[in-house]
């Protein structure tokens, strides 16, 4: 049976130009206005939700990269023993691990003899094996590996950024690809920095090591194969994906301006992000993690590592290590992700987003060259200056809950038996998270009424009482039960009541903490003042929602404690509630 292209079919659907779409977007709209669902990004450059083949003259020309899009899937292990972390890594290779990252704790562990045990049973020439962590000076550690049987075959890498004397380039020749010079971007992620700001930065620490070992007269393809750029996933998909492909396209133009062919890039490693993690939801996690490493393997890195999806606190260490190396599993056997390259070229809305976020990060990096390059600006404050007022931006965004995070600000869900047995442990997890982690402070806010109820043996509790139009007092109702939720408040009931006095002993049966108000009613301030100035005398915190209405003083003499409504400082005012609750 021969089967023929149905290209005449396409004559029929002539194409749609932009301004045509957006005539028909802005028409169903109808009185939304169009910038309604133009996504303003992190970066500060705007993103239409459409783009078509009007675009294609402004793609970027991208290098291909590699000859197929496999990757490395590396398993990261923590060496306190050198016995264990064997045992560790022999295990990895259950899950298609092809690459180990040694993350050591003391530089004394680095002898021959200790690394002699954590390489046994290990093929040195078929696994790349890194290094990271507190380790002694590169030449000492190369001068180790170089004594090693088997050991220059390996293709690995230090991955802590340490001070390289150039003589040892000559030593590096006798082994098999393995790279010295790491630019680590995990650090800046989690900081806080954008997208734009990792691809500036990643250029900025290739643009040092250039500079540095040029002058030592070390050549620039030298240079280049002894680099590793180490970039963080984050799980904003097109971004994360669009991240690396504007990188290739900026470091193919910056290697030749050092001199290069730009033939051959630094290898790229990605690492799932930190961030975002949630201490209390692992599950959710799962689906961070594999929406991270979609990104990564399309967007084309060379090795992935994928962080556990918990830390031991919530699921059992076995089963959260195989779950989680599972995921690669599964985007390579049965998603079969290595099978295309670069699988979003042509992509109009991708393209564009590559373009903007190349062009984004050009001009922050230049300012960072015009600040004397990487190393500078970072003692400078340039850095972290720039850094932290994004991060403060979109903290304000997680607070306000303009940005959802599931399972953290969002969506709660109870606690499992293991996580309240080990609650003094999670707290102090949460407490030793990153300053810009997205997910530690209102962790540690549930934490902390959670552990209060288990100590007490009281949880603060709210009672929703809803009057009027059942459509939006429902609404209303809805939106403060999860507000509560989210710090770890109770949910002693929620009832449409008529104002009679038989509704106060209804809402305040079950002696809640809270009551709040959901009043759906042309002028609901009457029907508020009477039930603020009841239940505050009878010793009852009193919340309303909704916005504020233009004179709320009367109801605040009433006896009314605040409002709560979409936009307000979720954060602030669910500590405040914990103050008043006797929480903290």
């Amino acid at each position: 049976m021969t089967h023929s292209r149905p290209d005449s079919l396409f004559h029929e659907f002539p194409a749609v130009s932009r301004e045509e779409w957006k005539t028909k977007a802005v028409a169903e709209l109808k009185q939304t206005p169009y910038e309604a669902i133009v996504w303003q990004t992190p970066d500060g450059f705007a993103l239409e939700p459409w783009y078509n083949h009007e675009e294609k003259a402004r793609h970027l020309d991208l290098p291909v990269g590699k000859a197929t899009n496999s990757w490395k899937n590396c398993r990261r292990i923590t060496v306190e023993s050198p016995e264990a972390a064997n045992q560790a890594a022999l295990k990895s290779f259950q899950l298609d691990t092809a690459a180990l990252e040694f993350h050591f704790t003391d530089p004394q562990l680095c002898t021959a003899k200790n690394l002699s045990l954590l390489l046994k049973g290990i093929e040195c020439g078929a696994v790349e094996i890194y290094f990271s962590g507190k380790l002694p000076p590169a030449g000492e550690l190369l001068e180790t590996l170089l004594s090693l049987p088997g050991f220059s075959q390996n293709s690995g890498g230090i991955l802590t950024e340490t001070a390289i004397d150039p003589a040892l380039f000559e030593k590096a020749k006798t082994l098999g690809g393995f790279t010295m010079l790491a630019v680590d971007i995990v650090p800046f992620h989690e900081a806080g920095s954008t997208a734009a700001e990792e691809i500036a930065l990643a250029l900025a620490g290739v643009s040092d090591h250039l500079d540095h070992f040029l002058q030592a007269g070390i050549d620039a393809e030298s240079i280049v194969s002894a680099m590793q750029l180490i970039l963080p996933v984050g799980s904003s998909h097109f971004t994360e994906l669009g991240k690396p492909r504007a990188l290739r396209h900026l470091l193919g133009h910056l290697l030749k301006a050092y001199g290069a062919s730009g033939t051959k890039l630094p290898r790229l490693v990605a690492r799932t992000s930190e961030r975002n993690r949630s201490l209390l939801d692992p599950y959710t996690n799962l689906l961070r993690l594999t929406t991270e490493a979609v990104s990564a393997v399309l967007g084309g890195y060379d090795t992935l590592q994928i962080g556990a999806f918990d830390n031991a606190l919530s699921v059992n260490e076995d089963v959260a290590e195989r779950i989680t190396g599972n995921i690669h599993l599964i985007l390579k056997e049965e998603a079969s992700l290595d099978r295309v390259i670069d699988p979003a070229r042509g992509s109009h809305y991708i393209e564009t987003l590559t373009r903007k976020l190349a062009e984004s990060a050009w001009d922050i990096f230049k300012k960072i060259e015009a600040a004397g390059g990487l190393a500078e600006a970072t003692k400078s404050g340039l850095i972290n200056t720039m850094i932290s007022e994004d991060a403060s931006l979109r903290q304000k965004s997680i607070e306000k809950r303009k940005k959802t995070l599931v399972g953290v600000n969002r969506y709660t869900w109870p606690l499992t038996a293991e996580q309240e047995e080990k609650i003094t442990e999670l707290e102090c997890a949460a407490r030793a998270l990153a300053e810009g982690n997205e997910t530690a402070r209102y962790e540690l806010l549930r934490l902390k009424t959670l552990s209060y109820a288990l100590k007490s043996g009281r949880t603060p509790s709210v009672f929703i009482w809803m009057v009027g139009d059942p459509t939006i007092s429902f609404r209303q109702a809805t939106f403060a039960e999860e507000f509560f939720r989210v710090g770890g408040f109770e949910i002693a009931g929620s009832a449409a009541l008529p104002l009679e006095e038989v509704s106060y002993e209804v809402a305040l049966q079950h002696k809640p903490d809270i009551v709040v108000l959901c009043i759906a009613e042309k002028d609901p301030l009457q029907s508020a003042e009477k039930l603020c100035s009841t239940l505050s005398a009878r010793g009852t915190l009193v919340v309303m929602a909704g916005k504020p209405p233009k004179e709320p003083e009367s109801l605040f003499t009433a006896g009314l404690d605040s409002f709560i409504f979409t936009g307000v400082n979720v954060l602030e005012m669910l500590e405040n509630y914990q103050r008043k609750t006797g929480v903290q």
